[in-house]
C-alpha cells in the first residue's frame, strides 16, 4: 500500500511539474507576435550627427537619431541595436528614437557604422592638440604685448 501511495504521489508531481513547464513555455512564445515583420535599417532609417569641431585629443560624441520611432527593428530589439563601428561591435540602446556614444578618431580620422543594409563612411577634420594652444597661446601674447606698451606709455 505505501509503494502504491509512493508511486501515486510521484506520477502527480511528476504530471504537475511537466504540465507547469510547458505552461511556462506557452506563455513565453506568446509574447512574440509573429505577425509583424520586422524591417531590415537601412540608409533612410538613419540619421548620423556629427559634432562640427572635432579634436584629435577629446572623444567626439557622435549622436544617431532614427526617423521613424516605431521601427519594427527598435521594438523587436528592446531599443537596443548592433552595429559596427570601425571593425568593432558595439551595442547602442536607443531611447526615444535617439543614442550617442563616444568616438576617439585616430590619424585615419575616419568613421564607418554599419548595421545591417546601413552603412555610413565619413571622413572629418579632426584637429591636434597645438591646433587649440596655438592661437590661445598666440592671444595672450598679444595681449601681454599691448599691455606692456601701455604701461611703458
Amino acid at each position: 500500500m505505501k509503494k502504491l501511495l509512493s508511486l501515486i504521489l510521484f506520477f502527480s508531481l511528476s504530471l504537475i511539474a511537466i504540465t507547469s513547464f510547458s505552461k511556462n513555455k506557452e506563455d513565453e512564445s506568446e509574447t512574440i507576435d509573429n505577425s509583424i515583420v520586422i524591417d531590415r535599417i537601412t540608409n533612410s532609417d538613419i540619421e548620423v550627427i556629427i559634432p562640427s569641431i572635432i579634436f584629435t585629443f577629446r572623444d567626439a560624441e557622435i549622436k544617431l537619431k532614427f526617423n521613424n520611432l516605431q521601427h519594427t527593428k527598435l521594438q523587436a530589439s528592446k531599443n537596443e541595436v548592433e552595429f559596427i563601428i570601425n571593425g568593432e561591435n558595439k551595442k547602442i540602446h536607443f531611447v526615444n528614437g535617439e543614442a550617442s556614444f563616444k568616438h576617439s578618431f585616430d590619424s585615419s580620422n575616419s568613421l564607418s557604422i554599419f548595421a545591417e543594409e546601413f552603412s555610413f563612411n565619413k571622413k572629418v577634420t579632426a584637429y591636434p592638440l597645438w591646433a587649440f594652444f596655438v592661437p590661445v597661446a598666440l592671444l595672450l601674447l598679444l595681449i601681454i604685448k599691448n599691455r606692456l606698451k601701455k604701461s611703458k606709455n
